[in-house]
């Protein structure tokens, strides 16, 4: 191994990686979620409709939609989701403008621009990560007891 290619390992080795992946580019690696029931809008792909038997959604390209009951959604860089959604988990990279109710957890990568109506109960924001429009935590509107 020549001097160069060792040099080039060890800057690799000691790159400062997101906290939030394991990649070097920009957003976030999709890790497979559900065995079944997953839809990968592929990029340079347009498509609108009503997704509602899906539990694990993937945009890398363009999707209008409707998306209720599924558990995450997964918005890459470059990727674009116009309309409503409901899920369990959502991690955006790419773009989200509509309605976003994340009853999970809400990940937003340092590319990643969620704009509109936002609900989430727990909110994770990379460094670079854009909030625009209505937030709102789940559990503050819920009154809380003495005894939580």
């Amino acid at each position: 191994m020549e001097v160069k290619d060792k040099q080039e390992l060890l800057d690799n080795l000691t790159k400062t990686k997101s906290v939030f992946s394991t990649s070097v580019s920009k957003g976030h690696n999709v890790m497979p979620k559900a065995d079944g029931k997953q839809l990968i809008v592929g990029k340079n792909i347009k498509l609108s409709g009503a997704i509602d038997v899906c539990e694990s959604l993937v945009v890398e390209g363009t999707l209008e939609a409707n998306l209720s009951g599924a558990k995450y959604l997964d918005i890459v860089y470059g990727g674009s989701f116009t309309g409503t959604a409901e899920v369990e988990e959502a991690h955006i990279s790419g773009v989200f403008d509509g309605t976003l109710s994340v009853t999970g957890v809400l990940y937003v990568y340092e590319s990643g621009e969620v704009r509109g109506k936002i609900n989430y109960a727990n909110l994770v924001v990379e460094k670079g990560g854009v909030l625009k429009g209505t937030i709102k935590n789940i559990d503050a509107a819920k009154p809380k007891s003495i005894l939580d």
